[in-house]
């Protein structure tokens, strides 16, 4: 009998030995998986096995992610590739052309004079503008604010979209987009908001989450990030840092994308323990 880590994909194993005519069971535990093998003279060809497969999986997960040329990388990743994209479009929306801005905020704006003048979301809802329950993730105002976004989406996007694929990817990033927006319309009221990190703190949240119920070397961060991300978003919440910058930070959508993502981390998570 030998005890697998549920990061190790048993699927590859079961086919080698399936092609090799070992009889085996596994039996799901709560922690680990145990592996139990009919003849006695086959563990240590099934030992060998293991180590072998653990070795390419590990190789595997590695290369997608540092391994790969950006290029590679760009290719593997579309819907990362695409919200960065239109992240860069959304802040030269801001920079250059403000008055198309109010196709892009929650609720739609007005500009008077030196002023805004706000509707509210649920005339938004009426006039069938869903889209804008999305597309404030794109508006970021300023270079530090896009940099600060990008680098993180990067960072964390290309760990998840190659485990999941895109198509999960994007029903991901959908419902934190959704959730972050709604959750700080509410919170603050009709106001002009924007910017990724909703949907950065969800990726995080979902990392966290689904390592610890499921892990995989590719989900692994470094501890140190993981409680730099938290102390920024308690920082934010204290209001320490308004008192240092124009505007405010949306801290009600980072708490709720975090909340969010670490919801679907771990529906993921156990959906991947069970199987």
């Amino acid at each position: 009998m030998a005890e697998i880590s549920h990061q190790f994909d048993v699927g590859d194993l079961c086919t080698a030995l399936d092609s090799q005519r070992i009889s085996y069971r596994i039996n799901r535990l709560e922690n680990v998986s145990e592996l139990w093998v009919e003849l006695p003279e086959q563990v240590p060809q099934v030992m060998r096995l293991l180590e072998v497969i653990d070795g390419q999986q590990r190789a595997m997960e590695r290369q997608l992610v540092g391994g790969m040329s950006f290029q590679e990388q760009l290719r593997k990743m579309p819907v990362i590739a695409s919200l960065l994209l239109l992240s860069m479009v959304g802040t030269a929306i801001v920079e250059w052309s403000f008055p198309l801005i109010h196709w892009l905020t929650f609720q739609d704006l007005s500009i008077v004079g030196d002023s805004i003048q706000f509707d509210t979301a649920d005339n938004a809802m009426a006039n069938g503008e869903y889209w804008r329950l999305v597309t404030p993730i794109f508006l970021h105002f300023g270079l530090f604010h896009i940099a600060f976004n990008g680098l993180w989406l990067w960072e964390l996007g290309r760990r998840i979209e190659p485990l999941t694929g895109s198509l999960q990817m994007t029903a991901s990033v959908l419902l934190m987009a959704i959730a972050s927006n709604l959750g700080q319309y509410l919170w603050s009221g009709p106001s002009l908001f924007g910017g990724m990190s909703g949907v950065v703190y969800g990726l995080l949240g979902y990392i966290w989450i689904r390592h610890k119920i499921a892990p995989r070397p590719i989900l692994a961060i470094p501890k140190g990030l993981l409680g730099f991300m938290l102390f920024w978003l308690f920082l934010g919440m204290s209001g320490f840092i308004d008192l240092f910058m124009t505007g405010g930070i949306a801290n009600a959508a980072h708490a709720i994308g975090l909340v969010t993502g670490m919801l679907l981390g771990g529906w993921a998570g156990r959906n991947e323990s069970t199987d």
